[in-house]
């Protein structure tokens, strides 16, 4: 009987918690990071590819800051050769409007 070799692109990911910019901490939901790509590409390969590269990096954590995280995406974004959104990620704050929430590029807000 064969057996079908677990997908080599599952990655265990072992972050529990995520450090917010306020001190406080929340679960970590790897959804959001998804998320605030997709409000920055369209590009599904390309959020698919850096999505892969910032959880591998992110992997054997059991907490992170969302500060890095941010900083490990830009870094993945340059390192594939897309400047232009590492900038325009690097440069967006979110609004304070409840309003405008669901637009976020940051993640990690509540």
């Amino acid at each position: 009987m064969n057996k079908q070799k677990p997908q080599q692109s599952h990655i265990q990911i072992t972050v529990r918690f995520v450090e917010k910019k306020n001190g406080k901490k929340a679960l970590f939901d790897a959804r959001k990071i998804l998320r605030s790509l997709n409000h920055l590409t369209h590009d599904d390969r390309l959020i698919r590819r850096i999505n892969a590269l910032v959880l591998a990096q992110i992997a054997g954590y059991s907490q992170i800051d969302t500060a890095t995280i941010r900083q490990l995406i830009i870094s993945t974004l340059n390192l594939l050769e897309h400047p232009e959104l590492a900038k325009r990620y690097s440069e967006y704050r979110p609004s304070a409007t409840k309003q405008d929430q669901f637009k976020q590029l940051s993640f990690f807000n509540f």
